[in-house]
């Protein structure tokens, strides 16, 4: 594989800080800011805890890089329609005992294209999202998690809310 001379350049570096002091915040440099939570707070009585969780954020990470991703292969495919992406991010204990891992799974949807079709577009977005790529090459293999797993699903599967 070649890689281009500008490959190790970047072409985007986003600068993100963690503040412990309660309440807990991380913050975008130049972006937004927002309080963070752990999944394992209790959460008030209208169940929505006052701030996003890491396995909340992830999923907001993967599932926007996957649709934006799959946007493009849809694009230089010549066909336009609309994408969907849905992430769910679960906690497991790590098999150690000592820690925790993710163990992601995503599901995507094209407008007008049933799932066998969708597929070869899916597959090709997945392939080239750098989230995905970041969560592949991170995947717990001897656990018996290969990886994040993303499926092709109907359109109407995937509410929008």
């Amino acid at each position: 594989m070649t890689t281009t001379p500008d490959a190790a350049r970047p072409l985007y570096t986003a600068r993100v800080v963690t503040t412990a002091a309660p309440p807990v915040r991380v913050r975008a440099t130049g972006g937004p800011s927002l309080p963070t939570a752990s999944p394992f707070d209790a959460a008030p009585a209208d169940g929505a805890r006052p701030g996003a969780d890491p396995e909340q954020l992830l999923g907001m990470a993967w599932s926007t890089c996957l649709n934006a991703t799959l946007e493009i292969v849809l694009a230089e495919a010549g066909i336009a329609a609309r994408s969907r992406v849905r992430v769910e991010v679960e906690l497991h204990r790590d098999r150690t005992g000592v820690g925790y891992r993710f163990v992601p799974r995503a599901a995507a949807a094209v407008e007008g294209l049933r799932p066998a079709q969708a597929r070869v577009h899916v597959e090709a977005a997945h392939a080239r999202c750098p989230v995905s790529k970041l969560l592949t090459g991170a995947a717990d293999v001897s656990g018996g998690h290969p990886g994040p797993r993303v499926e092709a699903v109907e359109f109407s599967d995937l509410p929008a809310r």
